[in-house]
């Protein structure tokens, strides 16, 4: 199932840009190691667009950094450090950072998710200047971690960097169906390939 966020944003239409991607990858995806992020969480994360799930902090990410259309892309299995610092809905708030490792079994769509995770080529950050979304899996208690019991908070924004797995805490469980795809623990970080990017996405060259 991919992920459909729960926490709805009702501020304007900008899309700010942040010039083009540092790094792109094969199909049409751009994968970055390190950047801008914005973060909010969903529940019923089962069965993931990955194929298979995880028992420690999981998360869903943009479209166009996952890698696939359907089914798994390159983004799944991947472990990222992820740390709020800004709310933005109301900036003048003062946000202690929080930091946690999530790793990646599902995937944003761009379809309905537009002002958080719809980054396209041409525009490769999204409402809130994030070139990447993490859409924390609430069921796996990432959400509670990062934004408080209940994940009551809804979103932030803040920094994102990719890690090994190694320093993920976890363990793989459910596979859902043949084919489905998670990079071991000891994977390279990107531009190296380990599930693979599937096929280029009919939504990356919209305009929202």
């Amino acid at each position: 199932m991919k992920a459909v966020l729960i926490f709805l944003a009702f501020s304007s239409l900008a899309v700010a840009k942040n010039g083009p991607p540092r790094t792109g990858s094969q199909g049409g995806y751009v994968q970055d190691t390190s950047g801008n992020a914005s973060f909010t969480f969903y529940s019923d994360c089962a069965p993931p667009a990955c194929g298979q799930t995880v028992t420690g902090y999981s998360a869903a990410i943009n479209q166009l950094s996952f890698g696939s259309d359907s089914g798994p892309g390159d983004a799944c299995g991947r472990c990222f450090k992820i740390t709020g610092t800004h709310d933005p809905y109301s900036p003048e708030n003062q946000i202690t950072p929080t930091s946690i490792i999530v790793r990646i079994t599902d995937e944003c769509p761009i379809t309905g998710n537009a002002d958080w995770c719809g980054q396209t080529r041409d525009k490769p950050t999204n409402k809130y200047n994030a070139i990447a979304h993490f859409d924390l899996c609430q069921d796996s208690g990432a959400a509670d971690a990062f934004f408080g019991s209940g994940g009551s908070a809804g979103a932030l924004t803040g920094k994102y960097e990719e890690v090994s797995c190694l320093q993920w805490q976890g363990t793989e469980s459910t596979k859902f169906w043949e084919g489905a795809c998670l990079a071991p623990a000891n994977a390279p970080l990107w531009p190296a390939q380990s599930c693979g990017n599937n096929g280029a996405s009919l939504f990356l060259g919209m305009q929202f």
